[in-house]
């Protein structure tokens, strides 16, 4: 399959997702691939889809998410704003995780990134993975745990071309 052809059918993926967004159906997605390849971009479309159907939508990536997490579990500001942000990340109709892999993997951001994922499952919320890693660099990166829930219970779309930026 040719990356235009590859892209034609994760768009429609992607558009059936929120079209039936709606539906208790478990369904989640795992973008990957290198970079350059439009992960980001259609992320960016079905949030703006989901918005426009006055759906909650946060996108962050992972970076970002563990340093909320780092500022309501450990911080001293006292900011309520740091509680909302937090219980977003588990409430949101959808919680878009951009760049999985840029932020330092050790046992805090495993157990973290473990807990947001498995709570959303049970919960039925969806959520959308973005990253550079292969499923086999995800599993050496995360504990069994976390990836073993990526595996089950996300469907992987394997973006691969050129990188369009340089086109």
């Amino acid at each position: 399959m040719t990356p235009r052809e590859n892209m034609i059918d994760i768009v429609g993926i992607a558009e059936g997702f929120i079209s039936n967004f709606n539906e208790n159906n478990g369904e989640n997605l795992l973008f990957y691939g290198t970079t350059g390849l439009g992960k980001t971009f259609l992320c960016n479309c079905m949030a703006k889809s989901l918005l426009d159907k006055n759906k909650i939508v946060i996108y962050q990536t992972a970076f970002t998410i563990l340093e909320i997490i780092e500022r309501h579990r450990f911080g001293k500001d006292g900011k309520d704003n740091n509680d909302y942000q937090y219980k977003l990340l588990f409430e949101a109709d959808l919680l878009i995780i951009d760049d999985l892999g840029t932020e330092v993997a050790n046992t805090f951001t495993n157990a973290e990134i473990f807990n947001i994922v498995n709570t959303r499952i049970i919960a039925g919320k969806k959520t959308i993975i973005s990253t550079n890693l292969t499923p086999k660099e995800i599993s050496e990166t995360y504990t069994d745990r976390v990836f073993s829930r990526i595996l089950d219970k996300f469907i992987p779309l394997k973006f691969y071309g050129h990188d369009l930026r340089w086109e």
